[in-house]
C-alpha cells in the first residue's frame, strides 16, 4: 500500500527512454469503484495534464513509470480542482462534517483506494467513498464501524 501524499511530487518517466514527462500532481478517482482512473501531471510540457492509470507500469519509490510518452493517453482536466483530494472537507452522506481528508492509502498496482485518513485520526474504508466535488468528499458511514480509529477529541 502507498499513501497519496508520498506519490504527489514524484517524477513521471517513460519506460522506453526514461524521458521526464512531468510530476504527479494528484489523482483522478472513480468514486463508485473507489479506483484511480488517472494521474494528474504537473509540468507536462506540450501535452495534456492527465495520464490514464492503465498506462502506468509501476509506482516505485523514486518515480512513476509509464509507457512511451507518445503512446500514453493524455487529456486535459477541468480547472475546477474537484479531484484535489488532500485537505478537502469530508462529509458523511447525512451532511455531517468529519474533518478533512488528510491522506489516502491506495494499492499502487491496481489503483484501488484502500483507506481514507481523516484529519481527526479516523480511517474510512475506500469503498465507502460516495463522491468527490469541488466543495467536499462525501463518504458513507451510516453503518456502524465504518469509521475506524480514535474518536475525535472532545471540545
Amino acid at each position: 500500500m502507498m499513501l497519496l501524499s508520498q506519490a504527489v511530487g514524484r517524477p513521471v518517466v517513460s519506460a522506453v527512454d526514461a524521458a521526464h514527462i512531468g510530476t504527479v500532481g494528484g489523482i483522478v478517482v472513480a468514486p463508485e469503484d473507489a479506483l484511480i482512473t488517472a494521474i494528474r501531471l504537473d509540468g507536462a510540457k506540450g501535452r495534456g495534464d492527465v495520464i490514464a492509470w492503465a498506462d502506468v507500469h509501476a509506482v516505485g519509490p523514486d518515480a512513476v513509470v509509464v509507457g512511451a510518452a507518445s503512446a500514453a493517453r493524455f487529456a486535459s482536466t477541468d480547472s475546477s480542482g474537484s479531484q484535489d483530494l488532500l485537505g478537502k472537507r469530508l462529509l458523511t452522506e447525512l451532511g455531517d462534517g468529519i474533518g478533512t481528508l488528510a491522506d489516502v492509502t491506495f494499492d499502487p498496482e491496481s489503483g484501488h483506494l484502500h483507506t481514507l485518513h481523516t484529519s481527526r485520526g479516523h480511517r474510512i474504508p475506500g469503498p465507502h467513498l460516495l463522491g468527490i466535488g469541488s466543495y467536499a468528499v462525501v463518504v458513507r458511514v451510516a453503518d456502524e464501524g465504518a469509521i475506524k480509529g480514535p474518536p475525535p477529541p472532545v471540545a
